[in-house]
């Protein structure tokens, strides 16, 4: 099982900066100088190199998270290897039994290139800065437990699934009536309102646009805001570069126009959201402004 799995980052706070560590813990340290703190120690049943670790985990830093298993509701799965360096995560949770409740702390540096395996780190990260790792390791498979178990959840996620498809289609429905919505949706199921035609071009596909934005959930929370920023998104109609339901809308769209877009999940972001802003199976309303055609 490969390692990279580390590189599949949720959701990271754009202001983190500064050399920071966790100080609510007192951490004992090893001799090759990891830190840890036992939460909770069951003595039980220990992991041999080669097992399949199914575990809760989240990974941070400055109290900020870069990681966590919680937000997809699907465990972390890491085959346990030798260690590559001295106190890297592998060396932790060699250390760990079954049930255990530990936290880490390892250098952000030492981190990103060596585990990770990026080139260079992040903008966000400074030499200095410690990751802190909060895990507790539920299972320890051999090659055809895991099996078994990736069979079990996706059979429990495609359940799930169904049941939260129709959850979305119902509140969609509900925001409908309470905004007096009655336009029909187009063929995909996008719903656009325009709110002000533009007088400028119409956008064609493969168009460089800048577009403001703000976009909120069902509930009105809104989540991202390009106004916000205060500068536009620039993208290029109809590639791909953003979600669907914004291809589709944007470019039915004029230059100077505004309008409102009512995008279903599998328009957007799916069954997996979109970091801790987006939840799986949310139908998003965009309020978009098509500022320029560029080329």
């Amino acid at each position: 099982m490969k390692k990279v799995i580390f590189l599949i980052i949720v959701f990271i706070v754009a202001t983190i900066s500064g050399c920071g560590r966790s100080g609510e813990v007192d951490y004992d340290q090893t001799e090759s100088g990891l830190r840890y703190a036992f939460h909770v120690s069951t003595g039980d049943e220990k992991p041999e190199i080669g097992d399949i670790l199914s575990m809760d985990m989240v990974y941070s830093l400055n109290d900020s998270i870069l990681f966590s298993s919680h937000q997809s509701g699907i465990p972390m799965f890491l085959q346990l290897t030798e260690p590559e360096y001295p106190g890297d995560i592998f060396e932790g949770l060699a250390m760990m039994s079954l049930g255990d409740s530990v936290s880490f702390l390892i250098n952000a540096e030492d981190f990103f290139i060596h585990t990770a395996g990026v080139m260079e780190l992040p903008p966000f990260v400074e030499e200095c800065d410690d990751i802190r790792f909060d895990i507790r390791l539920q299972k320890i498979l051999d090659e055809e437990g895991f099996a078994m178990e990736q069979q079990r959840l996706m059979e429990e996620q495609m359940q799930q699934n169904v049941v939260r498809a129709e959850e979305e289609e119902e509140l969609m429905q509900d925001y409908l009536d309470e905004e007096g919505i009655t336009i029909e949706p187009t063929e995909s199921g996008l719903y656009f309102i325009e709110r002000e035609r533009g007088e400028g071009p119409q956008v064609q596909v493969g168009n460089l646009v800048a577009v403001h934005y703000e976009g909120r959930l069902l509930d009105g929370t809104v989540f991202d805001s390009s106004y916000d920023r205060g500068e536009p998104l620039e993208f290029n109609v109809g590639m791909h570069q953003v979600i669907p339901g914004w291809d589709e809308g944007i470019g039915m769209m004029r230059q100077g126009g505004k309008a409102t877009l009512i995008i279903p999940s599998y328009l957007g972001y799916g069954d997996r959201g979109a970091g801790q802003a987006v939840p799986p199976f949310s139908t998003l309303v965009f309020e978009v402004e098509v500022v320029d055609i560029i080329e």
